[in-house]
């Protein structure tokens, strides 16, 4: 990991990592398309040819991506529902435990409708009506983004909730994502991947219906998709590669902070784990460390491509500890030493928070209860993780009686003259004169 001394060192590197400079990147589809297009106009052309061709398109461009002719689009329901019969009576015991975690701790996130009888005013709260959960795929099987992304909308209210999961030619999803599907109770599983799965469900198949709002993770094609298809569909946002940061003296457990940030750096080789510290001999030690015992670990070079990428910051004290930490506004920021603890009172942005030497972040990726779907690349600054509250619509709600309008008529209507729009301020004064009289 590089080491930066103080907060201007931090800060440049900072810029420079997160400056998503995605100009470079190219795609044919694998040779679909006659010409090379950037990632912005690939994911435009995407979208225009499935709302013109629907699954004819994207089953073309699937197989040529994917090398072999794509088959099935929706996994039949006798397979979702016979994947229980593949597992073991352990692995869904396990899974069902974590899913009631975090149901309880979701039921908690939720926002109420009110209405304020006196005042005339409040909030109906409604779910989404529906929703498609994006579920990458590949080397790892992400069962938990199934419950981190079903669930809280589960609770929330939402009636139809789909899920896209990649697979290649006629395969079927893995056991344990299919499992976990039919223990959230998702209502229906396709194997789109990438933009193409965005599309579909922005803008519907005539497999797929088309949904309100899409949520989950996902490589770099499909948050462009995701990013292009916003105002036609809602999204929970738009999500960098995982990271991590991790606040501690020379007082942390240094087997600890290495394995958290070894953790989170073996999830993808743009990862970024970060470290600051006000000890820069203990910033060596955990360099050493970390580089001892990386050949144990099978994501090795996944690992040491991320760790290479991240950083140690070496600061002057707390307050700015905790200046660094907001400015990073990273995806999930643990206070490794226990006598620091109440720094995090102070930190204002951040997906999550892990405090103290037990709260290790992994287990917020499984079992904890928050959604591990959270903000990245500084978005923390302003947005939050996943929750109920992302598959929800507030919508006020007025009812004013007599006693409430003759409080308030007459402000509207200076305002209205304010202003110069007289049609808003005719719309009060004739229901003035009506229900109160000159």
């Amino acid at each position: 990991m590089k080491l930066l001394i103080g907060k201007k060192e931090t800060y440049s590197y900072l810029k420079k990592i997160r400056s998503n400079d995605f100009s470079k990147i190219k795609s044919s589809g694998n040779g679909y398309f006659s010409k090379e297009y950037t990632l912005d106009t690939y994911v435009k052309k995407v979208n225009e040819m499935t709302n013109k061709e629907g699954d004819d398109f994207l089953v073309n461009l699937s197989s040529k991506i994917d090398g072999k002719a794509f088959g099935k689009i929706e996994v039949p329901k006798t397979e979702i529902n016979n994947s229980l019969s593949k597992i073991t009576k352990k692995e869904k015991n396990a899974i069902q435990s974590t899913i009631d975690r975090v149901k309880v701790f979701q039921e908690k996130t939720l926002n109420k409708s009110w209405f304020d009888e006196s005042k005339g005013y409040g909030e109906y709260i409604k779910p989404v009506e529906s929703i498609g959960c994006y579920i990458p795929s590949g080397s790892a099987p992400l069962l938990s983004t199934i419950i981190m992304t079903v669930i809280p909308a589960k609770i929330a209210g939402v009636e139809r909730i789909v899920v896209c999961s990649p697979t290649i030619g006629n395969e079927m999803p893995n056991k344990y994502l299919l499992a976990t599907s039919k223990l959230c109770g998702v209502d229906e599983f396709y194997t789109y991947g990438g933009s193409q799965a965005i599309s579909a469900m922005a803008y519907g198949t005539e497999t797929i219906p088309k949904v309100d709002l899409i949520c989950g993770p996902g490589n770099i094609f499909v948050m462009a998709a995701k990013k292009s298809v916003y105002g036609d569909v809602g999204v929970d946002g738009i999500f960098g590669p995982t990271e991590t940061l991790i606040i501690c003296d020379k007082s942390a457990n240094k087997e600890f902070v290495v394995s958290d940030l070894m953790a989170q750096a073996e999830h993808d080789v743009l990862a970024l784990p970060m470290l600051i510290t006000d000890d820069q001999d203990f910033a060596n030690e955990i360099n050493n460390l970390y580089l001892k015992k990386l050949n144990n670990l099978s994501r090795k070079e996944i690992i040491s491509k991320s760790m290479e990428r991240g950083f140690i910051s070496i600061l002057n004290g707390e307050d700015e500890m905790i200046e660094a930490c907001n400015i990073i506004a990273a995806e999930h920021t643990t206070i490794a030493s226990e006598k620091l603890i109440d720094i995090s009172k102070k930190i204002t942005s951040s997906g999550s928070l892990f405090l103290g030497e037990i709260s290790s972040e992994v287990l917020a990726d499984y079992v904890a209860g928050p959604s591990h779907v959270m903000p990245t690349n500084g978005s923390a600054r302003y947005s939050s993780s996943l929750s109920t509250r992302t598959f929800t619509k507030s919508i006020p709600v007025l009812s004013i009686d007599k006693t409430q309008f003759e409080k308030i008529c007459s402000d509207g209507e200076i305002l209205a003259n304010l202003e110069s729009l007289d049609a808003h301020g005719n719309a009060l004064s004739i229901r003035k004169q009506f229900f109160i009289g000159d």
